[in-house]
């Protein structure tokens, strides 16, 4: 089972039986079994049949669509589950300052565990100092969050290690790609459109399976609600962006499977000649996100698709308590546990708490 990706364009997308079609100019492209398929991703100028929109629905499989570079744009889910009792409780614990805050601490403490993990794995094979530090600095923000008094605390700790996460983070890019730092809207380097895809897609991803839960995708905990902003999709997104994304990104210009040659001026009217990713090198790319995503890890049992499901289910499972007896354990990510000697390390051995 997975995602299907279909950016070839003026392709058509149709339903013949049990099977999408994907033609253009009548000639057939492909043929994909829906019941081995997750979830369909189309980007750009793809026209997909009323036939095959309905059947997708029927069999309870999502369609995302981004536009041709992979900006996230929206996407079609079966109709939402009756659970007006789980969406009352997520309303509740967003108005609730102390549930809020106790759910955001969970996001930024995932998301800190997890890029230490990364940072560690690259220190374990090219040892260097402003590792070592940004390391720390990861494990440090995990308990200042946890002391954090309120929100604007909490931002504060997150941002203060994002600025050593990234310092660190060009230091791991061995490949010939400048890194000066993150930047986005429009990402202007290679490296960073390379981000910016990952975040997109895991944010496809994440929004689809939080409003198939019956959660509402715009009202977050760590992210203010704000016009147009899925800020629980990104709340759910945050400790899979340096387990995923940053990861990805790093293997493949740094094993030279993605390099400066994939990349060039965007000449068409109205896009100033940014940096886009070519089509070649974006194939390559959602190839390796897949794998990525399917395959089990030692940090990923079931593979990091399973673990996007197995988050939003926490999440659900802690509002369905209302919060009452406090939130069920739930793995995010490598927990951080003291040894009785020496520094600390990463570890797999307690759950984070979600």
């Amino acid at each position: 089972m997975g995602v299907v990706y279909i950016r070839e364009q003026g392709a058509v997308v149709r339903k013949r039986g049990g099977r999408l079609l994907i033609e253009k100019d009548d000639q057939r492209l492909a043929e994909i079994r829906l019941r081995e398929t997750d979830g369909v991703a189309v980007f750009g100028a793809v026209q997909v049949t009323t036939q095959a929109l309905s059947e997708l629905l029927d069999r309870g499989i999502g369609l995302t669509l981004y536009t041709r570079t992979g900006r996230l744009k929206g996407h079609l889910v079966p109709a939402e589950p009756g659970n007006i009792h789980l969406r009352l409780a997520q309303y509740r614990a967003a108005t609730d300052a102390g549930a809020a805050l106790l759910l955001a601490k969970a996001v930024v403490q995932a998301k800190l565990r997890r890029a230490a993990a990364l940072l560690s794995d690259y220190r374990d094979h090219y040892p260097a100092a402003a590792l070592e530090t940004a390391v720390r600095a990861q494990l440090d923000g995990v308990d200042r969050a946890e002391q954090a008094a309120d929100q604007a605390t909490l931002l504060g700790v997150e941002g203060a290690a994002a600025r050593s996460y990234w310092t660190a983070f060009a230091a791991l890019n061995r490949s010939d790609l400048a890194f000066d730092g993150r930047n986005r809207r429009p990402p202007r380097d290679p490296l960073n459109i390379l981000l910016s895809l990952g975040y997109s897609l895991l944010l496809g991803e994440i929004r689809s399976l939080a409003e198939a839960a019956g959660l509402e995708p715009h009202l977050g905990f760590l992210h203010q609600p704000d016009h147009g902003r899925p800020s629980l999709a990104l709340d759910l997104l945050e400790p899979f962006r340096p387990a995923v994304a940053d990861r990805l990104a790093l293997t493949l210009v740094n094993r030279r499977q993605i390099d400066a040659a994939d990349f060039a001026q965007d000449l068409r009217p109205g896009r100033g000649g940014r940096l886009r990713l070519s089509p070649d090198g974006f194939k390559r790319y959602l190839h390796a996100y897949e794998r990525l995503l399917t395959e089990r890890r030692a940090d990923a049992p079931r593979g990091w698709r399973a673990a996007l499901a197995d988050a939003v289910a926490g999440l659900a499972g802690a509002l369905r308590s209302d919060l009452e007896t406090g939130l069920p354990a739930q793995t995010w990510g490598p927990a951080v546990t003291p040894e009785e000697s020496g520094p600390r390390q990463i570890s797999d051995a307690r759950p984070l708490r979600l």
